[in-house]
């Protein structure tokens, strides 16, 4: 499947290593059917490269229509265009 809109939220402003406003993080929740394979594909979260900085958060409800698991992701690099995120929480 794809990145859907719906299940995307910013929950908060977490702050920032200097303490500038422009360097805050953000935590974010998403909820989905697609699986963490998926979630972790090159380019899943590009819709969002205007709204997800380089640290952000992203706590995933996935595989919401199968097994549902908790993952958490952190966006590891973001071009402007292209988000890459990797899996925090691996068992």
């Amino acid at each position: 499947m794809a990145y859907n809109a719906y299940g995307f939220k910013t929950i908060s402003h977490i702050g920032s290593v200097d303490g500038s406003a422009g360097a805050n993080r953000s935590l974010h929740a998403y909820v989905t059917n697609d699986d963490t394979a998926a979630v972790i594909t090159a380019g899943y979260f590009n819709s969002l490269a205007g709204r997800l900085k380089t640290g952000d958060i992203i706590m995933c409800s996935l595989d919401l229509d199968g097994t549902p698991m908790l993952r958490n992701y952190i966006v590891v690099t973001n071009t402007g265009a292209v988000v890459t995120v990797a899996a925090q929480n691996v068992a």
